[in-house]
């Protein structure tokens, strides 16, 4: 069965503390889980501006899994104005 992890690369450009980067985090990370979906902040935990976000799906084929990702990605960059997403790597396993 196929799978992907992806990791996500944010810039909260608004946050002052590390209290206003966690609200701003908070609401994406539990639409993401909606999305049947694993999701950790995997570093910059200390960092009040950047944040990066691993996130693991399995699915039952890589077409479904490709464009799933791709939803993802138009959900960060469309309902979540305050965070701009920087960078997107990801790798499949078959």
């Amino acid at each position: 069965m196929p799978w992907f992890i992806a990791t996500f690369s944010l810039f909260l450009p608004g946050c002052q503390s590390l209290k206003q980067k966690r609200a701003a985090l908070s609401p994406l990370l539990s639409r993401l889980k909606r999305y049947n979906l694993s999701v950790i902040e995997a570093a910059h935990q200390d960092s009040w501006q950047t944040a990066e976000l691993q996130v693991a799906k399995l699915g039952q084929n890589r077409a479904q899994l490709d464009r799933d990702l791709a939803q993802l990605i138009t959900l960060i960059e469309s309902d979540f104005r305050d965070i701009t997403l920087t960078e997107v790597k990801h790798e499949f396993y078959i």
